[in-house]
Protein backbone atom coordinates (compact mmCIF):
# COMPACT_ATOMS: atom_id res chain seq x y z
CA UNK A 1 0.00 0.00 0.00
CA UNK A 2 1.13 3.39 -0.93
CA UNK A 3 1.30 5.83 1.81
CA UNK A 4 -0.79 9.01 1.31
CA UNK A 5 0.75 11.87 1.72
CA UNK A 6 -0.90 14.72 3.75
CA UNK A 7 -0.31 17.90 2.01
CA UNK A 8 -1.50 21.17 3.72
CA UNK A 9 -3.35 23.74 0.82
CA UNK A 10 -1.85 27.37 1.63
CA UNK A 11 -4.22 30.24 1.23
CA UNK A 12 -3.59 32.18 -2.61
CA UNK A 13 -3.74 35.37 -1.56
CA UNK A 14 -6.43 37.01 -2.75
CA UNK A 15 -7.16 41.06 -3.21
CA UNK A 16 -9.96 42.84 -1.67
CA UNK A 17 -12.43 43.66 -3.15
CA UNK A 18 -12.83 48.07 -2.79
CA UNK A 19 -16.59 48.64 -1.73
CA UNK A 20 -18.10 49.85 -4.70
CA UNK A 21 -20.85 52.13 -2.67
CA UNK A 22 -20.09 55.42 -0.85
CA UNK A 23 -19.50 55.88 2.84
CA UNK A 24 -22.61 58.31 3.08
CA UNK A 25 -24.57 55.62 1.68
CA UNK A 26 -24.44 53.83 5.00
CA UNK A 27 -25.46 57.28 6.68
CA UNK A 28 -28.24 58.05 4.42
CA UNK A 29 -29.79 54.52 4.78
CA UNK A 30 -29.72 55.56 8.45
CA UNK A 31 -31.60 59.05 7.91
CA UNK A 32 -33.64 58.20 5.17
CA UNK A 33 -36.88 57.10 7.18
CA UNK A 34 -36.46 60.30 9.31
CA UNK A 35 -36.20 62.47 6.41
CA UNK A 36 -38.71 60.91 4.74
CA UNK A 37 -41.12 60.79 7.82
CA UNK A 38 -40.46 64.62 7.76
CA UNK A 39 -41.60 65.28 4.45
CA UNK A 40 -44.38 63.62 4.78
CA UNK A 41 -45.34 65.50 8.28
CA UNK A 42 -44.79 68.60 6.20
CA UNK A 43 -47.46 67.42 3.49
CA UNK A 44 -50.01 66.80 5.94
CA UNK A 45 -49.47 69.96 7.22
CA UNK A 46 -49.69 72.09 4.24
CA UNK A 47 -52.90 69.60 3.71
CA UNK A 48 -54.66 70.43 7.36
CA UNK A 49 -53.83 74.46 6.65
CA UNK A 50 -55.53 73.98 3.30
CA UNK A 51 -58.51 72.18 4.34
CA UNK A 52 -58.70 75.09 7.33
CA UNK A 53 -58.88 77.53 4.65
CA UNK A 54 -61.27 75.92 2.98
CA UNK A 55 -63.44 76.37 5.52
CA UNK A 56 -62.99 79.58 7.15
CA UNK A 57 -62.58 81.61 3.92
CA UNK A 58 -66.84 81.80 3.30
CA UNK A 59 -67.32 82.29 7.27
CA UNK A 60 -64.43 85.46 6.86
CA UNK A 61 -65.89 87.00 3.25
CA UNK A 62 -69.15 87.12 5.11
CA UNK A 63 -67.56 89.00 8.36
CA UNK A 64 -65.98 91.35 6.07
CA UNK A 65 -69.18 91.72 4.22
CA UNK A 66 -70.99 92.76 7.79
CA UNK A 67 -68.20 94.96 8.38
CA UNK A 68 -68.58 96.49 5.24
CA UNK A 69 -72.39 97.40 5.14
CA UNK A 70 -71.40 98.20 9.26
CA UNK A 71 -69.16 101.17 7.92
CA UNK A 72 -71.96 102.01 5.42
CA UNK A 73 -74.83 102.59 7.50
CA UNK A 74 -72.36 104.57 9.85
CA UNK A 75 -71.31 106.89 7.09
CA UNK A 76 -75.03 107.13 5.95
CA UNK A 77 -75.74 108.05 9.66
CA UNK A 78 -72.75 111.28 9.83
CA UNK A 79 -74.00 112.03 6.04
CA UNK A 80 -77.28 112.84 7.70
CA UNK A 81 -76.85 115.58 10.27
CA UNK A 82 -79.22 118.07 10.15
CA UNK A 83 -82.90 117.02 10.25
CA UNK A 84 -85.75 117.22 7.86
CA UNK A 85 -87.28 119.84 10.00
CA UNK A 86 -86.69 122.71 12.00
CA UNK A 87 -86.93 123.08 15.61
CA UNK A 88 -86.96 126.57 16.91
CA UNK A 89 -84.59 126.71 19.98
CA UNK A 90 -87.97 127.86 22.22
CA UNK A 91 -89.50 124.39 21.11
CA UNK A 92 -86.34 122.31 22.11
CA UNK A 93 -86.30 124.35 25.68
CA UNK A 94 -89.91 123.43 25.99
CA UNK A 95 -89.08 119.38 24.75
CA UNK A 96 -86.10 119.25 27.43
CA UNK A 97 -88.45 121.24 30.21
CA UNK A 98 -91.34 118.59 29.23
CA UNK A 99 -88.07 115.63 29.29
CA UNK A 100 -87.09 116.96 32.66
CA UNK A 101 -90.83 117.03 34.15
CA UNK A 102 -91.40 113.67 32.44
CA UNK A 103 -88.46 112.03 34.46
CA UNK A 104 -89.70 113.82 37.57
CA UNK A 105 -92.91 112.53 37.49
CA UNK A 106 -91.34 108.70 37.20
CA UNK A 107 -89.14 109.22 39.36
CA UNK A 108 -92.06 110.01 41.62
CA UNK A 109 -94.57 107.68 40.62
CA UNK A 110 -91.47 105.10 41.32
CA UNK A 111 -91.30 105.67 44.87
CA UNK A 112 -95.27 106.36 45.36
CA UNK A 113 -95.32 102.44 44.14
CA UNK A 114 -91.81 101.06 46.35
CA UNK A 115 -94.26 102.77 49.41
CA UNK A 116 -97.11 101.30 48.60
CA UNK A 117 -96.02 97.97 48.03
CA UNK A 118 -94.50 98.40 51.67
CA UNK A 119 -97.08 99.41 53.34
CA UNK A 120 -98.82 96.77 51.85
CA UNK A 121 -96.53 94.29 52.93
CA UNK A 122 -96.37 95.62 56.57
CA UNK A 123 -100.40 95.56 56.52
CA UNK A 124 -100.43 91.78 55.37
CA UNK A 125 -97.64 91.10 57.97
CA UNK A 126 -99.75 92.64 60.45
CA UNK A 127 -102.64 90.94 59.49
CA UNK A 128 -100.55 87.86 59.91
CA UNK A 129 -99.77 88.23 63.41
CA UNK A 130 -102.62 88.98 64.82
CA UNK A 131 -104.30 85.71 62.70
CA UNK A 132 -101.35 83.94 64.32
CA UNK A 133 -102.19 85.33 68.23
CA UNK A 134 -105.80 84.77 67.98
CA UNK A 135 -105.15 81.12 66.82
CA UNK A 136 -102.23 80.95 69.82
CA UNK A 137 -105.28 82.23 72.21
CA UNK A 138 -107.62 79.60 70.65
CA UNK A 139 -105.25 76.50 71.54
CA UNK A 140 -104.98 77.96 75.23
CA UNK A 141 -108.66 78.38 75.43
CA UNK A 142 -108.73 74.43 74.07
CA UNK A 143 -106.09 73.61 76.59
CA UNK A 144 -107.66 75.18 79.74
CA UNK A 145 -111.15 73.04 78.90
CA UNK A 146 -109.07 69.83 78.58
CA UNK A 147 -107.38 70.31 82.31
Amino acid sequence: MAELEITTITPVPTATIPPSISPYWGWFTSVFWVILLIIILVIVYYMIKEIRLWRNTPKLAEIDLEKEKLNLMKAEMAQRGTPFFRVSPEQMAEIRTLDEENAALATDIFAKHSAVDKRIERLENKVTITKLDRMVDKIKDEEKKLR
